[in-house]
C-alpha cells in the first residue's frame, strides 16, 4: 500500500505534465493561426482596392469628357474658307453637344477617281460620347439652323459600321458649300467633307 501511494502522486505530476503541454500547444497553434487570419484579411482588403480602382479606371475611360475631348488641342483655322466653315459647323455642334474643337483642318485633296474633289476637310472633337442616336440628332440640329439636304447621300442620315453619315449644303456671304458630314462613333470624333460645287452628285 504505501508503494502504491508514492506510485500515485508520481502518475498525477505526469499525467498533469502531459495535460499542460497539449494546453500550451494548443494555444501555440491558435497563436500561429490568428497572424495567418491577419494576411488573409489583408490580403482581402488588398483585392477590394483593386477592385475598386479597377472600376474607377474603367469609368474615367467611359468618361465622355475625360478622353477624347479633353485630350484633344484645339486649333485655328487658316485658310479663308475653312475658317468660313468653321463658322458654320462650330455653333451647331457647341449647341448639341455643349463645347466642340477643331483638332485638324486640311485641303484641298487630289481629284477622285469619279473626278469628286474635296476642296477642305475639318475634324472635331465634341463634349459628349457619339453615338449613332447622336448623329440622327446632329441631322435634325443642322436641319433646324438652315441647312438643307443634298441628294449627294439623300435626305436622311445613312448608318454604316456604326457611323452616320449625311449630305448638307449651306451658303454664306463667302461662297456655297456641299458638304458631307460623318459622325464617326468608333473615333469619336465629327467630320466635315466639303466637296467642290458643280458635282453631278448634287444634282441628282
Amino acid at each position: 500500500m504505501s508503494r502504491g501511494r508514492q506510485l500515485l502522486p508520481a502518475f498525477t505530476v505526469v499525467y498533469l505534465s502531459i495535460l499542460m503541454f497539449a494546453g500550451g500547444y494548443a494555444c501555440g497553434q491558435r497563436e500561429k493561426d490568428e497572424p495567418s487570419k491577419h494576411q488573409s484579411q489583408s490580403g482581402l482588403e488588398q483585392l477590394t482596392r483593386q477592385a475598386a480602382q479597377k472600376t474607377t479606371g474603367n469609368s474615367r475611360v467611359s468618361d465622355p469628357v475625360g478622353s477624347r475631348f479633353s485630350s484633344a488641342k484645339n486649333i485655328t483655322a487658316t485658310t479663308a474658307t475653312a475658317r468660313d466653315i468653321d463658322s458654320l459647323i462650330r455653333p451647331v455642334l457647341v449647341k448639341q453637344f455643349g463645347d466642340a474643337r477643331l483638332v485638324s483642318a486640311k485641303g484641298p485633296e487630289a481629284p477622285k477617281l469619279d473626278g469628286e474633289v474635296i476642296e477642305d476637310r475639318l475634324l472635331y472633337a465634341v463634349k459628349t460620347v457619339l453615338t449613332e442616336a447622336q448623329g440622327e440628332a446632329l441631322h435634325d440640329a443642322f436641319s433646324a439652323a438652315h441647312f438643307v439636304a443634298s441628294p449627294r447621300l439623300g435626305r436622311k442620315p445613312t448608318h454604316s459600321r456604326g457611323n452616320v453619315y449625311m449630305s448638307l449644303m449651306r451658303s454664306t456671304s463667302l461662297r456655297g458649300y456641299s458638304f458631307v458630314i460623318i459622325v464617326d462613333t468608333g473615333k469619336q470624333q465629327v467630320e466635315i467633307e466639303s466637296y467642290k460645287l458643280g458635282s453631278k452628285y448634287d444634282r441628282m
